[in-house]
Order: structure tokens, then sequence, then C-alpha cells
């Protein structure tokens, strides 16, 4: 994808996210349920295809690309970009594998607009992940697999699901990767997901039931060999795996970004305290925007929020910058995304002190922006967590970044 398609692309995305995808978000919010319809639109765009290689139709689009596009859609509807980046994290996943006929067939379906979900956390009900996930038997040629795992964002308008099971041996388990169509009587969408922020995510969880699938549509490989050959992987490739990681900071940003617009909008229309002409309460009848302590809130958040962005895009570029070790580029990463998740907690917070009760009733837009941001920072990594790497990678000891977007 050229500079020029580029710019489109985000231009054509930027008007539906500020349009009908921030229209639909109230109705959808408010009901619990997909907006349909904002896929069905990203998906004439070709945004379902929009990090597969060309060579199967897709846009084949830069990191600066997909960030910005994540980043645009989040300001209008975030639980759109939450799936959304779901279901990329997903063919990336799928782009990186050996080719095989099931994966090439995926790759190319979503090119042309199919959807993807990816059942990989614990149900939404429950707290013990020993007790979920997939397993996979051999049968013959076939591999047959059951389970249950949660939150599957976007699984309302998925025709496929990416599967993750082990097969156990007696020395060491298999991982099979299988991306089954979800119109199949062995897979059930429990259509339960009922959070308070990010409500129009469809994060259901799936149950599998005997899944009978052939060795041949799987990637299968024992869990040894794959930790081998995850240390051989070239820097920049193993480097734009982070992408999704910073797709969800992207996610933040632009949800952080609708409120602090919200936010101002609202300052600069409600009345102070006991405000009315010739108040015998000594009411102010100035616009809260007019108030010292109003300006400084936003002068705070316009800072975090100008930060949170400068950071997010040095580091989308910095991932196509070969680093000299893992460590070294690990620590950027976590730097930025403990980063981006305290502008987001900031703006949350400073927003909804500062605009006040009538902002935070049911309906009103600052409450579900504020429910959808602080939703999106509780469901990813925790800020302390991130603190104490940066604080570990300091003393030079070796520091990972676990989270919804992988390891």
């Amino acid at each position: 994808m050229d500079a020029a398609a580029s710019n489109q692309l985000i231009q054509q995305v930027r008007e539906l996210a500020r349009g009908p995808f921030r229209e639909r978000a109230v109705d959808a919010d408010r009901d619990g349920r997909l907006c349909v319809d904002n896929y069905n639109e990203m998906a004439e765009l070709g945004i379902a295809g929009l990090l597969i290689s060309e060579a199967f139709g897709g846009l084949e689009a830069d990191g600066d690309t997909y960030v910005r596009v994540i980043e645009e859609i989040a300001y209008g509807d975030a639980s759109t970009a939450v799936a959304l980046n779901m279901h990329l994290l997903v063919v990336a996943l799928a782009s990186a594998l050996p080719p095989f006929p099931q994966r090439d067939a995926l790759l190319k379906a979503c090119a042309e607009g199919a959807w993807c979900c990816a059942p990989g956390s614990i149900p939404s009900r429950e707290l013990d992940n020993t007790t979920t996930g997939f397993s996979a038997v051999e049968d013959g040629a076939d591999l047959v697999i059951s389970g249950r795992a949660g939150f599957a964002s976007g699984s309302d308008a998925a025709q496929f699901a990416m599967v993750g099971a082990l097969v156990e041996r007696p020395a060491e388990s298999d991982l099979v990767i299988a991306f089954p169509r979800l119109e199949q009587d062995a897979i059930t969408n429990r259509g339960n997901w009922n959070g308070m922020g990010l409500r129009a995510t469809a994060s259901h969880d799936l149950v599998i039931e005997d899944l009978r699938i052939p060795r041949a549509d799987c990637f299968v490989v024992p869990l040894s060999l794959l930790r081998m050959g995850e240390q051989m992987i070239p820097q920049l490739l193993w480097q734009r795996r982070a992408l999704p990681g910073l797709g969800i900071c992207a996610i933040w940003l632009g949800n952080a970004q609708a409120m602090f617009d919200e936010t101002l909008d609202y300052l600069k229309h409600r009345r102070g305290y006991l405000a009315q002409a010739n108040s015998p309460f000594g009411g102010s009848n100035e616009t809260r925007s007019q108030q010292a302590w109003a300006q400084m809130a936003l002068g705070d958040m316009d800072s975090w929020l100008a930060s949170g962005r400068t950071m997010l895009y040095h580091a989308v570029q910095e991932v196509e910058t070969s680093y000299p070790d893992r460590q070294s580029f690990v620590r950027m990463q976590v730097r930025t995304t403990h980063h981006l998740r305290r502008m987001a907690e900031e703006v949350a917070q400073t927003s909804i002190k500062t605009t006040g009760a009538h902002a935070y009733v049911k309906g009103h837009p600052l409450e579900r922006l504020y429910r959808d941001l602080t939703g999106g920072v509780v469901m990813a990594w925790k800020t302390d967590e991130l603190q104490h790497s940066l604080g570990l990678a300091a003393l030079g000891e070796e520091i990972t970044i676990v989270g919804p977007a992988g390891t």
C-alpha cells in the first residue's frame, strides 16, 4: 500500500468513524450488541485484509497505517476498534504461520471481507484458567477438539475462529492451531458478553464439543520445537509482532481523544453551580470553561494526549528499526504501553471529575466514553506491573510483556 492509498483509506475511515460509527455506538452500547453494519462498511474498504499480503488480495498496510486506522475507529466507537484489532491479530498470526491449505483459505476469505475471532481467555464469569481452554485428541487422520474459552471479540460478525488446542503427549504436548468456520453444530457461541464498558464488542464465550478437523487442515507443532523456532525468528519479523499490542494503545488514544473533545464541548456549555441571572444564592453565571480549575484540567488532559500520541507513533516507527537485542525492544514497548495506559487513566478520571454528575448519567456521551476507556484499561496490562517491569529493566533484569495481544 503506497502513501496515497494509505492517506485515502485513513480519510475514509475517519469519515465513517466520526459519522455513522459514532451515531450507532449509542444504540449498540445501550443494547449490548455488535454493530454489524460497521463491519460491513469496513469490509467494503478492505479493512478485514488490512495486514494481509497483496498476494492473497489484502491491502498489506504498514504499521503506521494500521495504528492510525485503529485510532480513528476508536474515536467513533471503541468497541468496534477492539473487535477489529482482535481480528487483525488473528490474521497477522495466520500470516506468520507456514503455508497450509486452511490457512491460505482463511487469508483469502478475510482479504475478501470475512472476519475472525479468537476465544483465548478465561470465560467472562470465571476466574480459574486451569479449567478452561481447548484440547485435541487424535482419531486416525483427524483431530477432535473440545473445550471452552472466552473473550472472542467480534464473534457475532465472524465467519471463522482461531482455536489453539493442546494434544497431550507423555513428554510434552503438541500445539494445534486451527481456523474452523463458526457455522458448525460443534461450535456454540454462548452470546453471553455483558460488560460495563466496551459493551458492543460481542466478546462472547465459545464452547466446542467434538469438533472434527483433518490434521492436514491444522498447524501442529511440538511445544519444544515451537520454543526453538521462536528464538530463530529474525529480529525485525519478531518486532513486528508488537503491532497488535500497539493497536490496543491506539484504541486508548482514539477513545481518550474523543473524551477530551466531548469534555471541551461540555465545559463550553455547562453553566456554573446555581447559575441564573441575578442569583440570590451568589452562583456564578460563567460557563465552566471560564473557570480556572476546569481550564487546568483541560491542560492536563491535553498534555497527556500529546505525549501519548508522540510515544505511540514513535514506537510504531521503532518497530521497523532493528534493535540490537530483544530486551531493549521489549523495554521500549513496555515503556510505551505504560505511558499510554497512564494517559487513558488520567484522561478518563480528569474528564469525569471536571464535568461532574450531569455528564455521568445513562445515555450521555461522556458516560459511555468513560466506561469504554476504563473498560479498555482494566482488560489489558496492569499499570503497576508495567511500572515494575520498567524498574527491573533499569536494574538489568530480563522482562517480558504478557497480555491480550500475546507475549
